[in-house]
């Protein structure tokens, strides 16, 4: 198997390369959002009266197995695209810098991006459990209506890939 040409440079600059290739060949792409005329984009940070019509349908522990970056740090951004699961809530909302993420978000030149500076924990099957950003008034409801253990639906917006997984911005949930 030939190596990689992303690990005979720094690994900063390999994510800089793949984060540039990615946005270039994604700019005028509209996965996940809906393009304004002003040129920015409209994040919809909650699942319409028909969730199914717009939200994908993924196994998380695919997801998170499909989308670890090889190279420790590297990240990988691109339009988020809005996805919905299954999994149980192994931790309740807890406080988690997004800086990060807003950054992709800004990057992505999404308008309006949530209020987001809280996480939670969610047990897919994996050996541990995913930490998954999530808007600021879905955790308040979540926090008050539900409890650790409990199977939900999760409606998010998949943003970049890490190391460890996919980063998700958790913006709705269902029984």
């Amino acid at each position: 198997m030939q190596a990689s040409p992303f690990l005979q440079v720094p690994a900063r600059a390999a994510a800089r390369l793949v984060v540039g290739v990615l946005l270039t060949s994604l700019a005028s792409a509209s996965l996940a959002v809906d393009a304004s005329p002003a040129g920015r984009t409209v994040l919809t940070v909650a699942p319409s009266s028909d969730p199914a019509a717009s939200y994908r349908d993924v196994d998380l522990k695919k997801l998170v197995a499909g989308s670890r970056t090889e190279v420790p740090g590297q990240r990988v951004i691109f339009a988020p695209s809005p996805i919905k699961f299954r999994a149980t809530l192994a931790a309740l909302p807890a406080p988690q810098k997004a800086d990060y993420l807003l950054a992709a978000l800004a990057m992505m030149k999404i308008s309006n991006p949530p209020k987001v500076s809280q996480r939670i924990g969610l047990d897919y099957g994996g050996d541990r459990a995913l930490a998954a950003y999530i808007d600021d008034a879905i955790a308040d409801r979540l926090a008050n209506e539900a409890k650790p253990g409990q199977v939900l639906t999760f409606y998010a917006f998949h943003v970049y890939n890490h190391s460890r997984g996919p980063a998700l911005l958790v913006t709705s949930f269902a029984d």
